[in-house]
């Protein structure tokens, strides 16, 4: 199974990606119809975050985080490890992994990097984001970092492949009512560009032949 599913996302990842197609299966969008109105200036900030898999018996697991409440627009939300690029950092696969080491406590290799996913554009917090994905041999000790993580999340793959698992509700964000696709993980609610990200990589697993 360990080698079906890394050579099936070597190859998978280095093809033609779903992309917007799939992304914009999980948008989320205000119940009136009307589009979100957000005033920003500059080019967007540029991040990173990691979709890490590994095995845990006879499964794939990935890990994902609840963020501590805060006043900021993913405060409370679900996310993948990443963040913000430095300017320290030779590139955003780097920032990706740089994240995850610091907020996790996993220190992925280079070379376990398989690949990444289409670039995200997020309007609420005016970021680029690039998904890396990347798979590791063993169980990681986890050490989360408590000002970046409330909760760590450890999700089975195949779950998350399940129909039943993608759901769709109405949710207040700053007093606006929001119709939002959303993965129902443990019971947490995934939604916003974390669920946007896992469908397209989703979307590129169900092309691996037998998985």
């Amino acid at each position: 199974m360990n080698e079906l599913l890394l050579r099936g996302l070597q190859r998978e990842l280095k093809k033609p990606l779903p992309g917007i197609t799939a992304q914009r299966q999980m948008s989320a969008r205000p119940s009136s119809g009307r589009r979100f109105d957000f005033k920003h200036s500059g080019p967007p900030k540029r991040g990173g975050v990691a979709l890490l898999l590994y095995p845990q018996q006879d499964k794939w697991m990935m890990p994902l985080m609840k963020r501590p409440s805060y006043q900021g627009v993913h405060g409370g939300q679900i996310s993948l490890p990443g963040g913000k690029m430095e300017p320290h950092d030779p590139d955003i696969i780097q920032t990706a992994l740089r994240e995850t080491a610091e907020e996790i406590g996993v220190t992925i290799p280079r070379d376990r990097v398989l690949g990444t996913l289409s670039p995200l554009y997020i309007m609420a917090s005016h970021y680029e984001v690039l998904p890396v994905v990347a798979m590791i041999d063993e169980v990681p000790e986890f050490r989360t970092d408590p000002r970046e993580v409330q909760d760590l999340i450890e999700v089975d793959l195949r779950v998350l492949m399940l129909p039943e698992t993608r759901m769709t509700k109405e949710i207040q964000v700053r007093g606006t009512s929001i119709i939002a696709p959303y993965f129902g993980v443990m019971d947490e609610v995934v939604w916003g560009a974390t669920a946007m990200i896992l469908n397209e990589f989703l979307t590129v697993v169900r092309e691996i032949p037998d998985y």
